[in-house]
């Protein structure tokens, strides 16, 4: 049958402590395009530029993604899979710096308890914990609230916006949140990106921090 194209003619520029939200309807390409910046996949056209401050040499290590299922080790402990993530990122904490994180966003009284046996919202907030600590400069994340009761939401927003206004960071979200939406401060909507047929098009992204 051949490839499709998902959305086209797609130019954004991202500077530090925007936050984006990016809509539309179910498989329009929102996860595709997050998975793009994110460096998981790659675009048939057009390219991704990365302009970083000067003390940023690694991308991969001001970057973080957060997929709409969290990617944690199932049958390990809460600190197993913070210590996990962390030190992917070339970090190291403290078991003080672990249980502070994990008090924001209420984990702390299961600190050795199994990642499988989390419910999904909790599981979402362990993601959160270890944001908090990586403190990435670009945060991509696909459906953040999916799961979450509304302190849930609200500890999400909270963490989002300190990184935002404490860390420079910038942030673009794939969601249908309409509390997401209203708290961005730019939204995207793909579908004002679909392909037009025999048409050779072009996109570039900028990320500028």
């Amino acid at each position: 049958m051949g490839n499709k194209p998902l959305i086209s003619k797609f130019n954004l520029s991202i500077l530090s402590q925007e936050k984006i939200t990016i809509t539309g309807p179910n498989g329009i390409g929102k996860t595709s395009l997050l998975k793009i910046l994110a460096g998981l996949s790659k675009p048939h056209l057009g390219e991704i530029s990365y302009f970083h401050d000067k003390e940023l040499k690694d991308k991969n290590k001001t970057l973080m993604f957060l997929p709409n299922i969290p990617s944690l080790m199932l049958d390990q402990s809460i600190l197993w899979n913070l210590d996990f993530y962390t030190q992917s990122y070339s970090n190291k904490f403290t078991i003080d710096d672990y249980k502070k994180v994990l008090k924001r966003v209420n984990l702390h009284d299961r600190i050795l308890q199994v990642v499988r046996s989390l419910s999904t919202g909790q599981k979402r907030r362990l993601s959160l914990a270890a944001l908090l600590l990586i403190k990435p400069k670009i945060i991509l994340a696909d459906e953040p609230t999916n799961g979450l009761d509304d302190s849930g939401v609200d500890i999400c927003l909270d963490i989002f916006s300190e990184l935002i206004t404490k860390n420079n960071s910038a942030i673009i979200i794939a969601t249908h949140d309409e509390n997401l939406i209203k708290w961005a401060n730019k939204n995207i909507c793909l579908s004002n990106f679909l392909p037009e047929i025999k048409r050779n098009l072009k996109s570039e992204i900028k990320v500028l921090l």
